[in-house]
């Protein structure tokens, strides 16, 4: 049973809660709201052809992992988009999706995939591999100014595979052929 106490203080939270939901609509409604709609919206229809296609079986064949036997329940490619954003300079926003092998045991690299924004989503067209000269254990990418950022907790080759030793930040940028890595910067975690 609850006290007379109890109940009170349940009343004014809500009372409270329904307040601010109350100020947060009016001042929202005026405005802001409609605003942050349309950038949602402008976004979801920027990104409409990433939700279209199935990136795990798209970078599978990018990973070229060797094949395991029929029954290894542990072999599903897994796979995110990490950023999407013009890279190319033609207008077309690429996609740069992140994977790696999978592993019944311990974990490989991840690499990060670049595919053309122009290519029908059907097919992406691949445009280069980030990363693959560094063991990421983690990795993060951001496009800014035209160019891929990656950064990422990686091994040495000291490290065991458990423990990652370095921390990395590579930028890579569009040659007009090619994604030519532009820096690559590695410290010790301590």
């Amino acid at each position: 049973m609850t006290s007379l106490t109890d109940r009170t203080s349940r009343r004014r939270v809500w009372a409270g809660a329904v307040s601010m939901t109350a100020c947060l609509t009016v001042v929202l409604g005026g405005g802001l709201a409609g605003s942050a709609t349309a950038a949602v919206a402008g976004a979801e229809n920027a990104a409409g052809r990433l939700d279209e296609v199935d990136w795990a079986s798209v970078v599978k064949p990018a990973l070229n992992c060797p094949e395991p036997g029929r029954r290894a329940a542990w072999n599903v490619v897994r796979a995110r988009v990490a950023a999407v954003g013009d890279l190319t300079h033609d207008g077309k926003r690429e996609t740069v999706v992140v994977s790696s092998c999978p592993s019944p045991t311990a974990s490989n690299p991840m690499i990060a995939f670049v595919y053309d924004g122009s290519a029908p989503p059907p097919a992406p067209r691949l445009l280069g591999r980030l990363g693959e000269n560094r063991y990421f254990t983690s990795l993060k990418v951001t496009i800014r100014g035209g160019s891929a950022h990656l950064r990422g907790k990686a091994l040495s080759d000291r490290a065991p595979r458990c423990c990652p030793d370095l921390i990395v930040s590579q930028s890579y940028r569009w040659d007009g052929t090619k994604l030519r890595r532009t820096a690559d910067k590695a410290r010790r975690i301590t």
